[in-house]
């Protein structure tokens, strides 16, 4: 990387951060604020779909945007994807009920979906493949920092200026990411190929993954899973799915072409994905309420735990990053990344009611270092062994994948921990009613009985995601040894035409 182009790249990492930063506290930052949105709006019987609008907008408007960057260049529609997001802010914040707020947030996620899929492409357009993942890294990490910092932000807002604030306070920051983006993103023609959007495949796409996400969100809490609604939902996600395949084997130019996936490097990172999405961010949602469930801790300080996941996923983003640029090879950031990812679930898994809570911390710590090492490595590992016509694609596509195994693995984890609490507590089933406050005001022997079910639930869960981690370890011995940037080896498969 020349020195010329440094402040160049810097200006770029900078857009980055903060369109990053926006797109991930929007979809939690509503949280904290519901209680006076709905007080302001009506509408309690719908309040979820202002989280599941903005969520399954973004998961299926990715591998659209993934493809069309590829076939139309990615600068116009990045920007476009920035000014289309920050007007969906200001307008939700003007709302006048809670359709018009759903509609909105589905906007926001849709526009969402590009600033994720064409941020990590554009990284691919300007910095070589060897400098991307310590470029990318703390960005990545942004993802769990928003996690922390966008609910005590929304109450903040929510309990001064008032609920409509948390969309407007978008507006000056997102103008100057866009300000940023339109001097540093680079311009890049892609090559004419007379492909266009498979508009019946992405309308196949769309259909399955909203059903699967719907499935997810439904399961164990609106709907039980056997329920006939659970069921219908996931009929019709398995025959889209059929019907996806077939048109993209069929097809030409298919929205995510089949072929890819002959890459086992495509494959491996994929899995990995999945094993991410669904056990560490799936878990980020769970660890508060433990320590405030079985430790008896206010929320602003159980919230904290989540900080030793970051500092973990930010400190080995960095040295993975640095090492990668410096010798080109990857694979065994994820061989040992799962390892102390998996040491780090264990430690969660042998909880005890006695244990220290700051010991949750470092186990999380664990966790966080584990999947730093290799987070952003498989994303541009999946980037660099496919052409650069199909960067944004690839990009996407992992990109969907692990957001699919966020939604499931979020899903089951809630309804098996609340399944296996209900079932431990018995006669006091009704304890997992109450809230924090209440918990705190019970007499000491009841409390601990319900801190000792609720690790009871708790724990086998994370058993489950650290024999989740080894499988994911014995899935990435299969990477391909090479360097990045250096070329594709034959017996990787990859797609080169």
């Amino acid at each position: 990387m020349s020195s010329s182009s440094r402040p160049h790249l810097r200006l770029l990492f900078v857009s980055l951060v903060v369109v990053t930063l926006l797109s991930a506290m929007d979809a939690t930052i509503v949280a904290t604020a519901l209680p006076s949105i709905v007080a302001d709006l009506g509408g309690e019987r719908q309040i979820g779909w202002v989280f599941a609008a903005y969520t399954l907008a973004m998961t299926v408007s990715m591998p659209v945007f993934g493809r069309l960057g590829d076939l139309r260049g990615r600068r116009t529609l990045y920007l476009a994807s920035i000014a289309a997001f920050v007007l969906a802010s200001v307008l939700c914040g003007f709302a006048l009920d809670l359709g018009q707020l759903i509609a909105l947030r589905f906007v926001q996620g849709v526009a969402g979906g590009g600033l994720l899929v064409l941020g990590q492409a554009v990284v691919a357009d300007a910095v070589p493949a060897r400098e991307r993942p310590r470029f990318l890294a703390p960005i990545a990490s942004v993802f769990a920092i928003a996690s922390v910092v966008s609910p005590l932000l929304g109450g903040g807002l929510t309990d001064t200026v008032g609920w409509r604030w948390i969309f407007w306070v978008n507006a000056p920051i997102g103008a100057f990411a866009l300000a940023l983006a339109v001097v540093s993103v680079p311009r890049r023609t892609p090559e004419r190929t007379g492909e266009r959007l498979d508009v019946p495949g992405a309308a196949l796409l769309t259909v399955w993954v909203t059903a699967t996400v719907l499935v997810g969100a439904w399961g164990g809490t609106t709907f039980p899973w056997t329920s006939p609604a659970i069921l219908a939902t996931a009929a019709v996600a398995v025959v889209v799915f059929a019907l996806f395949v077939r048109r993209s084997r069929r097809h030409r130019h298919p929205i995510v072409p089949l072929s890819m996936f002959g890459s086992r490097t495509v494959v491996v990172c994929s899995a990995l994905g999945i094993v991410v999405g669904f056990a560490v961010f799936g878990m980020v949602g769970y660890l508060p309420g433990l320590m405030q469930a079985a430790y008896g801790l206010p929320a602003t300080v159980a919230g904290t735990v989540i900080l030793p996941l970051v500092l973990g996923l930010l400190a080995a983003g960095l040295w993975s990053g640095r090492r990668t640029a410096r010798t080109g090879t990857y694979r065994w950031y994820p061989v040992a990344g799962c390892a102390v990812a998996a040491a780090g679930m264990t430690g969660l898994a042998l909880l005890r009611p006695s244990t220290p809570p700051v010991l949750v911390g470092v186990y999380a710590g664990l966790v966080g270092l584990g999947v730093g090492a290799f987070n952003q490595v498989t994303t541009v590992a999946v980037q660099d062994v496919v052409p650069s016509r199909m960067v944004g694609t690839a990009t996407s596509a992992v990109a969907l994948i692990r957001e699919l195994g966020v939604t499931v693995g979020a899903a089951a984890l809630g309804g098996l921990l609340s399944g296996r609490l209900l079932a431990g507590l018995g006669p006091r089933a009704s304890l997992a009613r109450l809230s924090p406050d209440q918990l705190r005001a019970l007499p000491a022997g009841t409390r601990h009985a319900y801190a000792a079910a609720y690790l009871s639930a708790f724990t086998p869960l994370m058993a489950g995601l650290a024999v989740l981690f080894v499988a994911g370890l014995a899935v990435a011995c299969f990477l391909p040894d090479r360097r990045l940037g250096a070329g594709v080896h034959d017996e990787d498969g990859v797609l080169t035409a």
